[in-house]
C-alpha cells in the first residue's frame, strides 16, 4: 500500500489520501512505476509513510529500501523504525534513532525525498504511533522505555513529536498482537485526539483494510492514510513477480 500525496500549490496545504495502487502484469520486470495523475492546482506525489529496515525488526539494510522505492518511483520515503522495539541490537547495536534514516538518505538520488521518522511503540489498546518530519527522533526517546518502564498514559514521546511539528498517525489500529480484531478507543485516545497529538490513521496497512479505521478518521476528523509497513522485501512480500500484484 502506498500513499497518494497531495501538495496544494495555490495554498501550500498537504493533504494525504489513501488510495491502492495496482502493479500490473505486463512489463513488470522493465516498468513497475507507480503512478498518479496531477489533479487541478495539486501535484501528486507517491509516498509510504511506514517502512522498517534492520535498525528495527526489518530483514533489510537501509539501502534496499530506498532501491525498492526508486524502482518504484516513489516520490517520498519515511523510515520509521520503532523507538523502543529493537530485536536486532544484539547484532546491530545503536544508540541513535536516526541512523537508519541517516543512511536511507546517504543512498538515495535527488528524485526520491527520503524524511525522518520512528514509530511510537506501545501495548494495545494503545498500540503504535508513527511520527514523520522529525528533526530528530531521539528526543522521542527515554531511558524509562529501554527499562521498560513506561506509563501506560505516557504522552512524552507525542509531545516530543509535536514540538518538532511532527505528522503523528495511529498505526494498524486493528492490530492484536498476532491478529486482527475489533478497533477499541480508550481515553488515552480521546485524549491525544483532544490535544493534537494525533492527526492521522492508517486506514490500510499492508494487505488490511479497516472499516472501523475509516469511521474514527471521519469522526475524529483525521487523516485517511494507507502504507505498506514493509519489513521484508517488497517483491517477496507482494509476490511482484508472479504478477496482477496489488499494493
Amino acid at each position: 500500500m502506498r500513499e497518494r500525496f497531495l501538495l496544494n500549490n495555490s495554498k501550500n496545504i498537504l493533504l494525504i489520501i489513501s488510495c491502492c495502487a495496482v502493479l500490473h502484469a505486463q512489463q513488470l520486470s522493465s516498468n513497475r512505476e507507480i503512478t498518479f495523475p496531477d489533479l487541478d492546482n495539486h501535484l501528486t506525489l507517491v509516498c509510504d509513510f511506514h517502512t522498517h529496515s534492520v535498525f528495527s525488526d526489518g530483514s533489510v539494510w537501509p539501502d534496499i529500501r530506498v532501491e525498492e522505492a526508486q524502482r518504484d518511483k516513489i516520490d517520498v520515503l519515511a523510515v520509521t523504525e520503532h523507538l523502543e522495539y529493537q530485536p536486532h541490537i544484539d547484532d546491530i547495536p545503536h544508540l541513535d534513532r536516526n541512523r537508519s534514516y541517516q543512511l536511507a538518505k546517504k543512498y538515495s538520488n535527488s528524485d526520491l525525498l527520503v524524511i525522518n521518522g520512528a514509530e511510537i511503540t506501545r501495548r494495545m489498546p494503545l498500540g503504535h504511533a508513527n511520527a514523520i518530519f522529525l528533526e530528530d527522533a531521539n528526543k522521542l526517546h527515554s531511558a524509562d522505555e529501554i527499562a521498560g518502564i513506561v506509563p501506560k498514559d505516557d504522552m512524552r514521546p507525542f509531545k516530543a513529536a509535536n514540538k518538532q511539528k511532527a505528522f503523528v498517525f495511529w498505526n494498524h489500529p486493528t492490530w492484536r498482537q498476532e491478529q486482527y480484531g475489533d478497533v477499541k478507543i480508550i481515553e488515552m485516545h480521546k485524549t491525544l485526539f483532544s490535544k493534537g497529538y494525533l492527526h492521522g490513521i492508517e486506514v490500510v496497512n499492508e494487505f488490511e483494510y479497516s472499516e472501523e479505521a475509516l469511521q474514527i478518521a471521519l469522526d475524529y476528523d483525521l487523516t485517511i492514510i494507507g502504507n505498506s509497513d514493509i519489513h521484508g522485501l517488497v517483491d517477496w512480500d507482494y509476490e511482484i513477480s508472479e504478477g496482477d500484484t496489488v499494493l
